[in-house]
């Protein structure tokens, strides 16, 4: 009775067991099994297309099928001379899940035996998350982003981010980590500046087109690189001998999203269309798909001054004044205008199309051609802290990727396939302000505000070009008991990046006034040493080389055990070397000239044991039982971009300097940033370089022989990041139809990335012990060895008829030094919360969250005639992300008096007359210690609180999607979706609020600003701010219910 149990649900429910090997990262997916007779002839057909593949099992039964087509259904034919064929029909084949076929031939002559399975409804949490087609739709999404279907997994976080914002970290690491790829192309952001991880702007492709997506923790195949985080990876769909299509559309506006604290959502609109195509253009040989899709925007206006009515209203400057300061600039300053500055709006677009052809040569060759394109106009503005920013501040980023490749499939004999890839990836991306790119960055105090207007400081010379040729050969060859895999990658890659930060200036006034006068507080710029208008002097141009090289041999030891052993081996080198900085020689004794250039050996091992018989023999309750797990190193990616620091910030090329309080203060003659050499005030007139065109100026750029500045480096020991990853897991099939799946996952850093300060010193130490550090800006990309992630998950999932049910929940704890979430070098190490200068120990990650919960239902039924009605519920809840309470009220760190606006983590005082403090009042020590005795600031007085010691609120969702399709004709219906997200506001408006701190920190303890500590290093506090950079994430309503009607014609 349990063997017949174990068969049907086998072949009923669970095809999709999660297995780590004999995958590849492609539109592909492999069978493997065994029969009872030596030589049998195996042959599977994809019953859509009538693709072909024929093997003959091995003298131990043994047989394997790989590189076939996702999907299905497809047909198993076993038949070997004297017995009785064998036929199991509607079998499918899923991303990284490769199939297991056992068969059993007679030597009885009767009539053909059919076994019916089906395509799984329910997607599997192991080692990794799939979800077909079918699971997709069941998922709620207004976004239509792949972060929608990646959070399914309980080891997967969402921050509350949107577009480019989106943060999808898997098991608690830095999003620019992960490795993206579409139909085995990577689709990562190749260039390493968007948060969430993808070179577009919005969702990297449109979700119609996509036919399963897979989610990786622990991918050992050693074919598998790039994943010192998590694998997400997407197969689009292809076509067959049927012709296929659709068209999406739907539109939303300020209608669509409830209000926020009785405040209604700003003005917006929004219309996605979205058209599919696909079918034979050859009957059994060739096959087409196409796609397109379109997205237009008009953004909410959700800033403005105080008295705008905004939804985030500024706190002192109304619109009168703001209006007074645009007049001003026009009327003195060359006639230029701000623009708007309340509820700035711009219209952003998405476009992309894809091409895939699919031809069968012969009955040994295939071939498959893929080619894509997508466009961006995405509006965003650098000062996003601020509420008070016009318009022409904003900038544009229109990026372009195009990418195309094309794949050999070959079956040279019953035992050897191979694949063969070439593909070619560029993407360019020309950022500018929305105003005049040149006319300088004004930041003007007003009050508790800063206003911005002008060219955004960053976008004055800023453009970036990437082009990747990439050449893949992978063999697999079957020795009966065993299937050895070799391969070869070579990557080559040419980088442009030409980013002059402030090349049109920064200017900040302490006052309105001192803007009309022109006196300046802080003037930063940066010139290219050939002449101002030499830009490309100073652009970052240089190639990165990268090659692979694997071998692997999946061992099938017995019916229950297999086993893999893999190397990788994987060697990056630039071979072009950055400018030599003469001074950073002469400073440091060595050159800042370092080419990247390291390699790694990667062993890898995983097996999977069914374990049924072996531990539970005796139990009807448990029908089928696997062990699996693994270990392996794993060598991660590295965002371009950090390549691009040590390239484009030498210091060699371009001189890179600021002043303040227009030099005041600077006695030294000898001081480069003496007052001989000062830009004087900023004139009336034209502005733009006012620093090289002013009379009063005295400032000329050097030649360069004599560099000026800092130099960003790398070690020449460098290692790109790797880790030790491990699983170990049990799943399991009840015979009542549960499938449970424990797991417990391992990281241990083998190499991170850590940023130095070359020139930095200490002064003197703090009252707390901590040092207070002088530093000279330069930074040098190096490694630590320091940071461990851990996770315990648990995975239920049951069908009920037609009802689907499945539930996760992760406990997860994730270390590491630096978070890294900015692009530039000085950024990142500036933006990490330290207590003691580059003392630095590993702390909870700023991704992490300790707890998540998922749950889905799916019900489906025909309210309407024969037509399905499918309604999907899904929840979830995670605990806050990790933050930093730090010290505020003043610019430069005492970890490194070099970083402006650093995060020092706060001393606690123990009680008023704490002698490691000064406060400037009763009433401020008062309130001080009213908020430390009543959060968790009470368990460090006497010393800091760790880095990221607290959490930020828990953050909680019920979505709902109902779905009514309507038959027109004969395989022709029009089906309609209802998306309602965030039911829990919608019933309570208190629910669903999505709280996080701000870059997970909060300066909760003010200092004083010009004397943050006194001649003992005794902390002057002078006030308290407890809910200090904590946000309600509302720009895309994520606070809030939205809904939306979606509707589409399928055949």
């Amino acid at each position: 009775m349990k063997l017949i149990l174990k068969k049907f649900f086998l072949f009923s429910s669970v095809f999709c067991l999660s297995l780590p090997v004999f995958s590849d990262v492609d539109t592909t997916s492999g069978m493997r099994g065994s029969v009872n007779v030596s030589g049998a002839t195996i042959t599977a057909e994809h019953t859509p297309t009538g693709i072909t593949k024929t093997t003959s099992a091995g003298s131990s039964g043994s047989f394997s099928l790989s590189f076939l087509p996702l999907g299905g259904p497809y047909t198993l034919e076993v038949s070997a001379s004297g017995y009785r064929s064998e036929s199991i029909e509607g079998l499918y084949l899923n991303l990284g899940d490769p199939l297991s076929v056992n068969v059993t031939l007679t030597s009885t002559t009767v009539d053909m035996v059919e076994v019916t399975g089906k395509a799984p409804s329910a997607f599997k949490i192991g080692t990794g998350t799939l979800l077909t087609r079918t699971d997709m739709d069941n998922v709620p999404t207004i976004n239509r982003s792949v972060a929608d279907f990646a959070k399914m997994d309980p080891r997967v976080t969402v921050n509350g981010g949107v577009g480019r914002d989106a943060q999808i970290s898997i098991m608690g690491a830095n999003p620019r980590f992960n490795d993206f790829t579409i139909d085995g192309i990577s689709f990562n952001d190749p260039f390493g500046l968007n948060d969430n991880g993808f070179g577009t702007m919005r969702n990297p492709i449109s979700m119609d087109f996509v036919e399963q997506i897979a989610i990786e923790i622990n991918p050992y195949d050693v074919s598998r690189g790039n994943t010192t985080a998590g694998s997400i990876s997407v197969a689009t769909k292809s076509g067959t001998n049927e012709f296929h299509g659709s068209a999406y559309y739907s539109e939303s506006d300020e209608s669509n999203v409830g209000s926020y604290e009785g405040v209604d959502f700003p003005t917006f609109e929004e219309e996605v269309t979205a058209l599919t195509f696909s079918g034979p253009i050859i009957q059994d040989r060739l096959f087409f798909f196409v796609g397109y899709e379109e997205n237009e925007k008009a953004l909410p206006g959700l800033f403005g001054t105080a008295d705008s009515g905004a939804q985030n209203s500024a706190e002192s400057i109304t619109t009168a004044q703001a209006e007074e300061i645009r007049q001003y600039t026009i009327d003195n300053y060359g006639g230029y205008d701000a623009g708007y500055i309340n509820f700035v709006t711009f219209p952003e677009t998405h476009e992309e199309w894809t091409a895939k052809l699919d031809a069968v040569i012969s009955d040994q060759h295939r071939a498959t051609l893929n080619v894509s394109h997508s466009e961006d106009e995405y509006y965003e503005r650098y000062n996003n802290w601020s509420r008070a920013v016009f318009s022409n501040n904003w900038y544009i980023k229109p990026v372009e990727i195009d990418r195309a490749s094309i794949t050999l499939y070959s079956d040279w004999s019953d035992r050897l396939s191979t694949k063969f890839k070439y593909t070619n990836y560029e993407m360019e991306e020309d950022d500018t302000s929305v105003g005049d790119d040149l006319f300088p960055e004004m930041q003007i105090r007003y009050g508790d505000d800063t206003v911005f207007l002008g060219g955004d400081r960053y976008r004055g010379a800023n453009y970036i070009n990437v082009e990747s040729d990439i050449l893949t050969f992978k063999a697999d060859f079957d020795a009966d008991d065993h299937i050895y895999t070799v391969g070869y990658e070579r990557e080559e890659t040419d980088l442009v990046n030409l980013f002059i930060a402030r090349y049109n200036a920064e200017v900040r006034f302490d006052s309105f006034d001192d803007y009309k006068n022109g006196v300046w507080s802080r003037l930063r710029i940066h010139e290219p040493y050939a002449g101002h208008e030499e830009v490309m002097s100073v652009a970052a141009n240089f190639e990165v080389e990268k090659t692979t090289m694997y071998i692997q041999d999946k061992w099938f030891v017995n019916s229950d055990l297999d086993v893999t052993f893999g190397l990788r081996y994987d060697k990056v080198l630039t071979p072009i070397a950055p400018p030599t900085n003469v001074n950073f020689v002469r400073e440091y004794g060595f050159s800042n000239a370092n080419k990247f250039d390291y390699d790694l050996i990667q062993p890898r091992f995983s097996f999977n044991y069914d374990v049924s018989e072996r531990l539970f023999g005796e139990s009807e309750n448990i029908i089928s039982a696997t062990l699996r797990g693994g270990r392996g190193l794993f060598l991660g990616r590295i965002p371009p971009v950090w390549y691009g620091n040590a390239y484009s910030r030498t210091g060699a090329t371009a001189d890179y300097r600021g002043w303040y309080d227009n030099c005041t203060g600077i006695t030294d003659p000898n001081d480069d940033n003496y007052s001989s050499r000062c830009p004087g005030n900023m004139p009336k007139g034209d502005p733009t370089a006012f620093w090289l065109t002013s009379p009063d100026s005295k400032y000329t750029i050097p030649d360069g022989s004599d560099p000026y500045g800092v130099a960003q480096s790398t070690d020449p020991n460098f290692e790109a990041p790797s880790s030790w990853r491990s699983n170990i897991a049990l799943d399991l099939l009840t015979a009542n139809g549960w499938d449970i799946t424990l797991e417990y996952n391992l990281d241990q850093v083998r190499e991170a990335v850590f940023f130095r300060d070359l020139g930095i010193e200490k002064e003197r130490t703090l009252a707390d012990g901590r040092g207070f550090y002088d530093g000279r800006g330069d930074y040098q990309l190096t490694n630590t060895g320091e940071g461990t992630t851990e996770a315990f998950s648990i995975s239920l999932a049951k069908s009920f008829g037609e009802l689907d049910f499945m539930a996760g929940y992760t406990n997860m704890r994730a270390t590491d030094i630096y978070e890294l979430q900015s692009a530039q070098s000085e950024s990142s190490y500036n933006d990490s919360a330290k207590w003691d200068g580059e003392n630095m120990s590993a702390a909870r990650s700023n991704f992490m969250a300790e707890h998540k919960f998922i749950s889905s239902l799916s019900y489906t039924t025909q309210i309407i005639a024969n037509n399905d009605t499918r309604f999907s519920l899904v929840y979830w809840a995670r605990s806050g992300e990790p933050y930093s309470v730090t010290f505020g009220g003043y610019d430069a760190g005492f970890a490194n008096d070099k970083a402006e606006n650093a995060y020092d983590l706060a001393y606690i005082p123990t009680g008023a007359d704490d002698p490691n403090v000064v406060f400037s009042s009763t009433a401020v020590a008062e309130a001080v210690m009213a908020h430390v005795n009543s959060s968790g600031l009470a368990g460090y007085k006497g010393t800091h609180a760790p880095r990221n010691a607290f959490d930020s609120p828990w953050t909680r969702s019920l979505d709902l999607r109902i779905t009514q399709d309507i038959n027109i004709m004969s395989d022709h219906k029009v089906i309609i979706y209802l998306d309602v997200t965030n039911l829990l506001n919608l019933i309570d408006d208190d629910q669903g609020i999505v709280q996080q701190y701000s870059r997970n920190r909060s300066r909760q303890i003010d200092l004083d600003s010009d004397n943050p500590f006194d001649s003992s290093g005794r902390f002057n506090i002078v006030g308290v701010d407890p809910d200090d950079s904590l946000q309600v994430y509302n720009s895309d309503g994520q606070s809030a219910y939205r809904w939306n009607l979606g509707f589409k014609y399928q055949f």
